[in-house]
């Protein structure tokens, strides 16, 4: 009886191990569904090369259909279709980036408002910087006309902090420019997250 036992046993497992290894011998094998050059609907384990692009279907050992690929369009029309295709990954890429970066439309706006602020702050401290560069040219030039008008030749010292605040006075102009145009990028960047945000959303 025991002897009956064990090989009732042993003829179990090796029916186990026997169902596994199948199991592992099929997991992950597709077949493939192409047409030939008669537009006979073929199945097979592989796609011939000369029908590659003319397309195919992927499909699970069950007759699942995993990937259907296209024929491959050749000229301009080809390029016009890869470059969508690139368009519609780098925007699938940005949707993703845009979902990690916020919860909700109140997260952007908030980020929007920080952002818009620093930036405004920023253009702030360059006006003023402005304004004190402009009043200590005024000073500068009011000295030099006053000189020029005794006869007396201008010092170099004077003519030098001249240059340099009127250099002063572009470069700061030049950095509050940037500064408005970087402004304008960024908050029209934000709205168009926004928007973005919303659509993806629904």
């Amino acid at each position: 009886m025991r002897n009956l036992l064990l090989v009732a046993i042993t003829c179990s497992a090796l029916l186990v191990t026997g169902w596994a290894g199948a199991v592992q011998q099929t997991e992950g094998k597709v077949i493939y569904r192409y047409k030939n050059k008669d537009g006979v609907t073929v199945l097979n384990s592989q796609v011939p090369p000369e029908y590659v692009n003319k397309g195919y279907e992927v499909m699970s050992l069950s007759g699942r259909v995993l990937k259907v690929v296209p024929p491959a369009v050749q000229g301009e029309e080809g390029e016009r279709l890869y470059r969508e295709r690139l368009e519609r990954e780098a925007q699938e890429r940005e949707d993703i980036q845009l979902r990690r970066s916020y919860s909700n439309v109140a997260d952007i706006d908030a980020a929007k408002k920080r952002n818009l602020e620093s930036l405004r702050g920023n253009i702030g401290i360059l006006t003023t910087n402005l304004a004190s560069a402009r009043s200590r040219l005024q000073t500068y030039q009011t000295q030099a006309a006053a000189i020029e008008r005794s006869g007396r030749p201008l010092p170099d010292e004077l003519l030098k902090n001249i240059s340099n605040l009127e250099q002063e006075e572009k470069d700061i102009q030049l950095q509050i420019q940037q500064r408005e145009a970087e402004l304008e990028s960024v908050e029209k960047k934000f709205d168009e997250d926004r928007a973005r945000f919303i659509e993806i959303s629904q």
